[in-house]
């Protein structure tokens, strides 16, 4: 039998890849020989880059951008294991020395 999970994160409490492995674990006591297969999914919110990034086997890049007011904030990006999308997440979203798009 092949179980397929695929839930989306419990705001600030747990993401989708850690919802999906309490799901998987409470499921391999009653079908211990399951194949199972754990899809983390996202509405657009939070956790969805981090869903992408785990569905695809990517990579989360931590970085320091430049917020609304100026100040430093950690935040990172996301790359697809294949390398074709890159997806931001947290603080302004500009690195330090960039230029906000269509400044002057």
């Amino acid at each position: 039998m092949k179980i397929v999970i695929a839930p989306d994160s419990w705001k600030e409490s747990l993401s989708a890849l850690e919802v999906a492995s309490a799901i998987e674990q409470g499921f391999r006591e009653i079908y211990p020989d399951a194949e199972y297969v754990k899809l983390p999914v996202a509405d657009g919110g939070e956790g969805t880059v981090e869903a992408m990034v785990a569905a695809t086997g990517g990579l989360l890049v931590p970085l320091t951008v430049t917020g609304p007011l100026g100040e430093p904030v950690e935040a990172f990006y996301g790359l697809s294991g294949d390398r074709q999308w890159r997806l931001y997440r947290n603080g302004g979203g500009q690195r330090p020395g960039e230029r906000p798009a269509g400044a002057a």
